[in-house]
């Protein structure tokens, strides 16, 4: 009997150093357990904690990075545009404006007439285009063409 208690008070002795909190401390019984709804709002913090470090943050776009923005988009989708840019032979320029407290306007003026809006969030850096052309399209028309303004910044 003596035999059987002295394994049971050292497999009790045992098992209660392996009963920690994990970072040192002894779960004592006068602590309060943690509730299954406090549990899950711990875990929901840490989780929205990680979205929200996982989310870029963007630095407002200035109205010179719209610009320059834009005209490298246009390039990159025609080349040829870079040597009518400072041709005296084509009517081609770009001028940017701002429409709202959160958008800026470029406008390209083509060597067609064509008026083209590009449209961008200063946040984001999403835009939309719009196009006119003066006796041919006499409104402003939104195209499907959209793309983000930070794809081509610092190009």
């Amino acid at each position: 009997m003596k035999k059987r208690f002295l394994v049971l008070a050292f497999s009790m002795a045992l098992a209660l150093t392996g009963c920690s909190a994990g970072d040192g401390k002894e779960v004592g019984v006068n602590k309060e357990p943690i509730s299954a709804v406090e549990a899950a709002q711990a875990v929901e913090s840490k989780e929205t904690t990680a979205a929200e470090e996982a989310k870029p943050t963007y630095d407002t776009i200035t109205q010179e990075q719209a610009l320059e923005a834009v005209k490298n988009y246009c390039i990159a989708n025609n080349p040829d545009l870079e040597s009518m840019l400072g041709s005296d032979d084509y009517t081609v320029y770009f001028d940017v404006s701002i429409s709202e407290a959160d958008e800026i306007v470029v406008l390209f003026r083509s060597y067609t007439g064509a008026q083209i809006r590009y449209y961008v969030d200063k946040s984001t850096g999403e835009v939309y285009v719009t196009e006119l052309v003066p006796g041919i399209i006499d409104e402003e028309q939104r195209t499907e063409e959209t793309f983000n303004i930070r794809d081509y910044m610092d190009k």
